[in-house]
C-alpha cells in the first residue's frame, strides 16, 4: 500500500471519528468499543512486561509470594531494592528528559478539570518505572499503570481525531473503564468507577460509552486472549439471616479503619517527602523497607492476588492473618510514600479481604453452629473496605458481585457496603482516597497517579 493512499484512510477515518454533531450518540459508542481493544492491548503489554521483570529479577514468573518463598532471605532483601532503583531512575532521568511540555498523566484531572490530554511519552516511562516496582515485589497494585495506560490510548485517539473538548473527557473515561474492566474481569464496575466516582453522572449519554468500552475490553482479555480472572472466587456461604447483624459489625469496623489507612498513606508520602534525597533513592528505600519485612513474611511482596486467593480458599491462623494484615500495610505505606508509580486499588481489596477473614475467623471460634466461614466475610470485606476508601459503594457492590457472580452474597455485601461507606464518611468524616485528584482547582504533579488511582 503506497503511502498516500493510507495517509487518505488515515484522513478518513479520523473524519468518520469527528462526525456530526446529530450523529453523536452512535459514533461515540462505535469509537467506545474501538477504545475497548485497545485499551485492553494496552494493559497486555504492561502484563507481558512485569512478568519479563519477575523472570529477570527472581527467575520465577506469575506468584510474586511464591517466588519470594522460593529464594533466599537476602534475594528477598535485594530484589525489592534493585527494582525499586531502576524504577526511579526511570523516572528521575526520564522524566527530566521531556524538557517540559505536557507531562500531565493524571487521567481524572484530564476528565474533570483538563482538556482530555494525557502525555503519551510521559505516561509510558511512569509504566516502565510501574514495571519495575510492581515486578520486583513492590507493595502496589498494577492496575494503577493499566488504567493510565488505557486512557492515554484514548487520550491519544482522542486528539488524533481532533475531538471536541466534552467527547476527548468522555473518550479519556472510556480508556479508563477499559483499563479497570480488563484488571479486575468486572465491566460494570469498571463503567461505574468512571461514571460514579470521576464523572459524578450515570446519564446514558456518558454511561453508554462507558459499557461499551468495558464490555468490549473485558471480552478482548478474557475471552479472546484467554487470560484468567486475577481473583479465584469460592462459592458464596449465607448460613443465615441472623448473620446479617454480624456482616453490619464487619461494615462498621471497616468503615472506622478506611479514614486512618488513607491518613497513613498521606503520612508516608509527607515522611518521604522530608528526605532531601533523589526520586531514585526514595524508591530505593521503599524498596528496602519491602525487603526487610519480606525476610520474615514473604506475603508482603506484590499486590496480594496470591494471599487473598489463599485465605479465600484455605483456613489460616488468624494470629497469621493478623501478622500479614498489619505488615502488608506497613509496606504499601512505604511503596506508596516512596513515590512508586501505582495503584492502591488493588491493595485496598487485599486489606478488606485480610480483615473479613479474620474477623470470620474469630466469628467462627465464637459461634461456629451459626456462622459461615471465614471466606465469605472476606469476600464481603473486600468490597466493604473499597466502598469506604473509594466512597462508590453502588460500584463496590457490582464489583464483588461480579467477581463471584453469586445471588446468595447480595444482602450482606449491600449491607456491609453501605454501612461501611456511611461510617467511613459520615461518622468518622473521611475523605475519599481520590478526593485530591477530584478538586479541579488542584494540580497535580506527575507523580500523582501513584497513590489516587486504582
Amino acid at each position: 500500500m503506497s503511502a498516500g493512499k493510507l495517509l487518505q484512510i488515515l484522513t478518513h477515518m479520523r473524519s468518520l471519528l469527528r462526525g456530526s454533531p446529530h450523529e453523536g450518540t452512535h459514533r461515540m459508542l462505535l469509537i467506545a468499543g474501538i477504545i475497548g481493544v485497545l485499551g485492553a492491548l494496552a494493559t497486555v503489554g504492561f502484563r507481558e512486561g512485569i512478568s519479563l521483570v519477575e523472570t529477570t529479577l527472581n527467575r520465577h514468573p506469575g506468584s510474586l509470594v511464591a517466588a519470594a518463598e522460593a529464594i533466599t532471605w537476602w534475594q528477598r532483601l535485594l530484589i525489592p531494592l534493585v527494582g525499586g532503583l531502576l524504577a526511579g531512575v526511570v523516572l528521575q532521568f526520564g522524566l527530566r528528559m521531556l524538557h517540559g511540555g505536557n507531562k500531565t498523566t493524571d487521567y481524572m484531572e484530564a476528565i474533570v478539570a483538563g482538556n482530555g490530554r494525557i502525555s503519551v511519552p510521559a505516561s509510558l516511562l511512569k509504566s516502565l518505572s510501574s514495571i519495575f516496582t510492581v515486578g520486583s515485589g513492590g507493595s502496589i497494585g498494577r492496575e494503577g499503570a493499566m488504567v493510565q495506560l488505557a486512557a492515554m490510548v484514548a487520550s491519544a485517539g482522542g486528539h488524533w481525531a481532533h475531538m471536541s473538548l466534552d467527547k476527548q473527557r468522555l473518550l479519556v473515561g472510556c480508556g479508563a473503564a477499559a483499563g479497570v474492566a480488563a484488571a479486575y474481569n468486572a465491566p460494570i464496575a469498571g463503567a461505574l468507577f468512571v461514571a460514579e466516582i470521576v464523572m459524578g453522572s450515570i446519564a446514558m449519554e456518558s454511561f453508554g460509552p462507558l459499557i461499551v468500552a468495558s464490555v468490549v475490553s473485558n471480552a478482548t482479555i478474557h475471552h479472546f486472549l484467554g487470560y484468567a480472572p486475577v481473583y479465584r472466587i469460592p462459592a458464596f456461604q449465607f448460613y443465615s439471616d441472623w448473620e446479617l447483624f454480624f456482616y453490619a459489625g464487619l461494615g462498621f469496623l471497616l468503615g472506622h479503619l478506611a479514614p486512618p489507612f488513607i491518613k497513613l498513606l498521606e503520612i508516608s508520602q509527607k515522611l518521604f517527602a522530608e528526605f532531601k534525597l533523589p526520586i531514585t533513592l526514595k524508591l530505593g528505600l521503599g524498596g528496602l523497607c519491602v525487603g526487610l519485612i519480606s525476610i520474615v513474611f514473604p506475603q508482603v511482596w506484590g499486590n496480594g492476588y496470591s494471599v487473598v486467593n489463599s485465605l479465600l480458599h484455605q483456613n489460616i491462623a488468624w494470629q497469621l492473618l493478623a501478622w500479614i494484615l498489619v505488615f502488608k500495610v506497613i509496606a504499601t505505606a512505604a511503596t506508596v510514600g516512596s513515590g512508586a508509580v501505582g495503584g492502591v486499588f488493588t491493595p485496598t481489596l487485599f486489606m478488606g479481604a485480610t480483615f473479613g477473614s479474620l474477623y470470620g475467623t474469630v466469628l467462627g471460634n465464637l459461634f461456629p453452629a451459626v456462622t459461615s466461614p471465614s471466606s465469605a466475610y472476606g469476600i464481603v470485606g473486600m468490597g466493604a473496605f473499597l466502598a469506604a476508601t473509594t466512597h462508590a459503594p453502588l460500584m463496590s457492590i457490582l464489583m464483588i458481585f461480579e467477581m463471584t457472580l453469586d445471588y446468595n452474597i447480595t444482602l450482606p455485601l449491600m449491607l456491609t457496603c453501605v454501612i461501611a461507606y456511611t461510617t467511613a464518611r459520615v461518622y468518622r468524616g473521611g475523605e475519599s482516597i481520590y478526593a485530591v485528584s477530584l478538586r479541579p482547582k488542584h494540580s497535580l504533579s506527575v507523580d500523582a497517579v501513584t497513590t489516587k488511582k486504582p
